[in-house]
This record gives C-alpha cells, structure tokens and sequence, in this order.
C-alpha cells in the first residue's frame, strides 16, 4: 500500500507539476508577446530614421542660404524625422519618404518662425504671420492637401495680397551678413553689400512704431484725425482748433482724449479700433 500510495502519489506530483509548467510557461510566453512587438516597432523606427538620415541632409540644403549654419538645420530636420517615423504607419500604403518630407520640413521652418527672426517686423505684420501660418496647417491637415492663397485668405478674412506679404517674409527671418563676398559672372571682383549701402538713417529703429501708428491713426474717425492733425502737425491749440472747425474748445479736448487713448490701447497691443 505505501509503495502504491507513493507511486500514486508521485504520479499526481508530476502531473501537477507539468500542468503548472504549462501554465507558467503560457503565461510567459503572453508576456514575452507585448516585448517582442515593442522590440520590433523600436528596430524598425531606427531603421527607418536611419535610412533617411541622408533625406535630411539634401531638405536642410535647400535653406542654405539662410543664414543658419546647414549643420544646425540638419539636426532640427533629424528631430522631425525621429517624429516622423514614430508616427509613420505603413498599413496606410504611402510610403515613408513621401510621409516624412513635410515633417521635417515643417519642423525645419517652425524653428525659423520660433527662432530666426532678429529683424523686428510691425505687429501687423506678425500678427498675420501667425494667423496664416497656424490656417494653412489646419486646412492641410482637413484637405489632406496644401491651400492656396485665396482658400487661406477665406480661412482667416485677410486679404489676398496680405497674405502674399506673410509668405514674402519667409526671406526676412536674418539679415545677410554686410561682409558677405558675391562673385559677378563676368569674372570682376567680389563686392559685399556695405559696398552698396549709403548713410545710416537715423530714423530706421523707429520704422516699425511709425507703421504702427500709422495704421492706427488710418481707422480713427474724421473728426478724431483732424483734431490730431490741428493739434500736433500744425501746433495750434485747443481753441483755435474749435474755432477751425466751428465746435466748442470742450467738444476738441473730448475728441483728443478718445483719440489718444484709441491709439495708445491700440500701440499696447488691446486693439480696441477693431470694429
């Protein structure tokens, strides 16, 4: 009886035993599964990156011109392609090269719009910059294709022609180097760009707050604009603009305080000239 209980019972250990094998092992077998897929879509990134690297090094040339060191774009455009491929999927049918250009690309000019502007453009102007940047995205993403002008002008109730000024900008973001050598075709000397330059104007850092208020005084109201104009550019006071434009002196003092304070809220950024 005990060797047959012992037998018994040994026979019951090994099958339990193998059960709980089969058991451990299915379990971790599942649990290798989610590794190896990870360790799959990790391998197949790099490779993609990998592969591509030299893409990046032809999309950063075409910003030669710049003025940002080449070396520097390519490890912007890089970042884009390291983007790129986390996001690629290839059951879409496209392939990567065709899905990663605009991504690196576009990382490339987000670094120019966030960081390569040292010439201080009208708020106007970088308003809309940013407006028409920001829609054209958008509706590329909801096209599945770039707009065209006059789609984005629809988009963001700006003009045609002052969209056509934001895209001139692309161009402004640095200044070309004054010392910077050009070489004629016709074999004559290198000249620089100071060689062409004329006297300092002493009124250039102020250009932008002119076109500013410029603007801004444009969209006061008539009277408003006289009043300003009696006031400052032909230097006459408060009653003898009343009696230039048959109001009373308190009527003229209550239409230069609107108007400078409509300029000055406009100038600090409140724009309440907007209608």
């Amino acid at each position: 009886m005990l060797v047959s209980d012992s037998m018994g019972g040994t026979a019951v250990l090994k099958r339990d035993l193998a059960e709980s094998t089969k058991k451990d092992c299915s379990w971790g077998a599942a649990a290798s599964e989610p590794r190896l897929e990870d360790e799959e879509n990790r391998l197949r990134r790099e490779n993609l990156v990998v592969g591509h690297m030299a893409l990046v090094r032809r999309l950063a040339g075409k910003f030669r011109y710049s003025g940002e060191p080449v070396e520097d774009l390519i490890q912007i455009g890089n970042l884009g392609l390291v983007k790129a491929a986390q996001k690629f999927d290839e059951d879409r049918g496209s392939s990567f090269a065709a899905f990663a250009i605009p991504v690196i690309v576009g990382e490339i000019k987000n670094y120019f719009r966030d960081h390569g502007w040292s010439v201080k453009l009208p708020r106007k102007l970088q308003t809309h910059k940013r407006l028409v940047t920001k829609t054209a995205d958008t509706l590329t993403q909801t096209q599945g294709r770039a707009p065209n002008i006059a789609e984005i002008a629809q988009a963001t109730g700006i003009s045609v022609e002052e969209v056509n000024q934001t895209f001139e900008l692309e161009g402004m973001g640095k200044p070309l180097s004054l010392d910077l050598e050009y070489e004629p075709g016709d074999g004559g000397d290198a000249t620089t760009l100071m060689d062409f330059l004329g006297s300092v104007d002493p009124e250039i850092e102020s250009l932008a707050a002119v076109l500013d208020l410029t603007e801004s005084v444009e969209r006061l109201n008539p009277q408003e604009k006289k009043v300003l104009c009696l006031r400052y550019l032909n230097g006459l006071s408060q009653t003898d603009s009343a009696a230039r434009m048959g109001v009373s002196q308190m009527q003229v003092s209550r239409l230069q305080r609107s108007a400078l304070a409509k300029l000055r809220d406009a100038l600090q950024g409140q724009d309440p000239l907007v209608c």
